[in-house]
């Protein structure tokens, strides 16, 4: 039997959607910037902080301000500690309300019938488990096989956070697939510990130049549902 480990932000959810409700509350009317493209940049701010956060330059409690500050400097935006938190407090607000979507529920259904799946997401035990409850995932995935980077002392793209999975799994590498939208984070990440890889690239990001290639990119659910179908 083959094994499938999931990413979660972004490709089990629409991790856009908090995000892009927040802006139009609080920030759309100071700046008509791309709201996908400050998006895309409050990821790279967020993956930043949370290593900044790791390695004790800024404090938990400082990751998202970072974040949101940096992303609506980019565009000429001056955004202050106060106006910060109000925008962490309804992105947190709206982040309690996200679903899997209709297309991913089926991935979901055929993966559980039909192949062993975990998840390996990185992120705060505390954030990223309320997460993982508000989106019901333990309807699928058995909660001993939902890894959180935070709980197991390695993080994304770190091979360690791969070799744990597999370790704590049982995993055979060569029968073990790894499905992530984030190419830096989630393929090579994968692809450094052996694994194989699907790019959910749902996003249609330029693939960064270098060795390291998914063994197969996807741009849409309904394109991953039936690849996933072949293996």
């Amino acid at each position: 039997m083959k094994n499938i480990i999931f990413d979660v932000d972004d490709t089990l959810y629409n991790l856009m959607e908090p995000f892009e409700k927040a802006h139009k509350e609080l920030m759309a009317a100071h700046t008509d910037a791309d709201c996908e493209e400050l998006f895309e940049a409050s990821r790279t701010y967020s993956d930043e902080a949370f290593c900044m956060s790791r390695e004790g330059k800024i404090s938990e409690d400082e990751e998202f301000a970072y974040r949101v500050q940096k992303t609506y400097a980019d565009v000429g935006v001056e955004v202050s500690k106060e106006e910060a938190k109000q925008f962490e407090e309804r992105y947190r607000y709206y982040q309690k309300h996200i679903q899997v979507p209709e297309i991913t529920k089926q991935i979901l259904d055929h993966c559980k019938e039909n192949y062993r799946i975990g998840i390996l997401t990185n992120g705060t035990t505390k954030n990223q488990g309320k997460k993982l409850e508000t989106l019901g995932l333990d309807h699928w995935f058995n909660p001993k096989t939902m890894f959180i980077s935070d709980s197991i002392g390695a993080a994304k793209p770190d091979v360690k956070a791969f070799h744990t999975v597999q370790k704590e799994m049982k995993l055979d590498p060569e029968e073990t697939w790894f499905i992530g939208d984030t190419f830096e984070i989630d393929v090579v990440g994968a692809k450094n510990s052996g694994l194989h890889v699907i790019w959910f690239n749902h996003r249609n990001r330029p693939m960064p130049e270098g060795d390291i290639v998914p063994d197969v990119e996807v741009t849409s659910g309904q394109e991953l549902f039936e690849y996933i179908k072949k293996l």
